[in-house]
């Protein structure tokens, strides 16, 4: 081989060797930052130089960790909504290791003094912050929705799923909360399915890991804060309609027609609220006669009441339908009001 193509490859390996030591370079220390930052003391008063030395580091500090946040998190993406999460650049911040040596010195303009510090992100903090991608196909399908309503939860159950499926430990939690985990979404192929009648969507979205441990941590800083319980103001109507739905036999004898002969034009929407909020409990509790009288209840209230749950109380019938037998008397009084309200 000629002298001239040997030095060739030899350049050019060189190159590669070096290249090869750059990356374990990054793979062992991570991301380094260096920041200057400098301030004029004309028109300020301090008692002494560790005051402008203490404003100097903590400006230094704020600057150079904003700067590795929108590097490493945000990458330099203003509409990265993970921009507006304080909690992430506290947690990030908490992160980034400072040296100890610091440089002081003069600056360019007069009066002016400056500081330079040097910043670290490890690897192991980057790989925390780092997006990744995260996709499901999901259908839903209710025909009580309108069809943009329809369109809407299917997007929602789909990202609710997606992130079930990368950690278990969401589930239960509100569903404003975890939305605000998906970042820079995408929804593809939306519309019906040919082989069932169900809404289907593919959604992409990015989740940082940082993020959720943020999340979870909250979540669990509230379950063990105290809650201080303060009892609810109780109505006139109250006792009767807890007494409709007690378990104690001596307690509940007449009390469905005493609630019902107090029944007006404007306490209605309590009475139908109170019931179908403690409807799942009841019925978890297989309390039958607790739904039963409910539903008794419900049958004496105005249409235009009942209207505003018209959906809550199809769902219930169709629910109490797949077992008859032992919900035959309920049913008989939820599909009076379903012929009432020609659902």
């Amino acid at each position: 081989m000629k002298q001239k193509e040997m030095k060739i490859i030899s350049f050019f390996l060189a190159i590669f060797l070096s290249l090869i030591t750059l990356a374990y370079a990054e793979n062992d220390y991570g991301v380094d930052k260096t920041k200057t930052w400098c301030i004029s003391l004309i028109g300020k008063s301090f008692t002494d130089r560790s005051e402008v030395k203490s404003l100097l580091l903590d400006r230094a500090k704020y600057s150079v960790i904003d700067d590795l946040f929108k590097q490493i998190v945000i990458k330099n993406n203003k509409e990265n909504s993970l921009l507006l999460k304080p909690a992430v650049r506290e947690y990030f911040a908490e992160s980034v290791k400072i040296s100890p040596n610091l440089e002081y010195k003069n600056g360019a303009n007069f009066g002016e003094v400056c500081i330079t510090i040097q910043a670290n992100v490890s690897n192991e903090t980057i790989l925390k912050y780092r997006p990744f991608n995260i996709r499901k196909s999901y259908c839903f399908f209710d025909e009580n929705l309108t069809l943009k309503t329809l369109k809407l939860k299917t997007r929602q159950q789909a990202i609710l799923q997606a992130l079930y499926d990368y950690d278990e430990r969401l589930r239960g939690k509100m569903t404003e909360d975890l939305l605000g985990l998906a970042h820079n979404i995408q929804y593809e192929n939306s519309g019906f399915s040919s082989t069932e009648e169900k809404y289907c969507v593919d959604v992409s979205f990015e989740v940082s890991p940082a993020e959720i441990n943020i999340f979870q941590n909250q979540e669990m800083s509230k379950k063990l804060t105290p809650i201080k319980t303060v009892p609810p103001v109780q109505s006139e109507l109250s006792p009767f309609l807890e007494a409709t739905i007690s378990k104690k036999l001596t307690i509940r004898q007449g009390s469905v027609q005493r609630l019902i002969d107090k029944i007006t034009a404007t306490n209605q929407d309590e009475i139908l609220y109170f019931f179908l909020e403690r409807m799942d409990k009841m019925i978890s509790e297989n309390h039958q006669n607790g739904v039963y009288n409910a539903c008794v209840v419900l049958a004496n209230l105005d249409n235009h009441v009942l209207v505003q749950s018209k959906n809550q109380i199809k769902s219930l019938y169709e629910q109490f339908k797949k077992d008859e037998v032992q919900w035959t008397n309920t049913l008989t009084q939820l599909g009076a009001i379903i012929s009432r309200l020609n659902l």
